[in-house]
């Protein structure tokens, strides 16, 4: 996978709401993990989890 640097210029309460939203989707990702019984899904939201993850902690960072 590749890189792409991405430069974002938000207002405080722009960021909030990014992050309040981008929190919302992760604790509904681990809600469908746990409701999950196929392996393959499981995985892929697990992923998706482990991403929102990341943007989160760099989100948090530049708070």
């Amino acid at each position: 996978m590749t890189a792409t640097t991405l430069s974002l210029s938000l207002t405080d309460e722009e960021r909030d709401l990014v992050q309040e939203v981008l929190e919302e989707r992760h604790r509904t990702l681990l809600l469908e993990i746990a409701h999950t019984d196929h392996h393959h899904f499981r995985t892929v939201l697990r992923k998706k989890a482990e991403l929102l993850e990341s943007v989160l902690s760099r989100l948090m960072v530049h708070a």
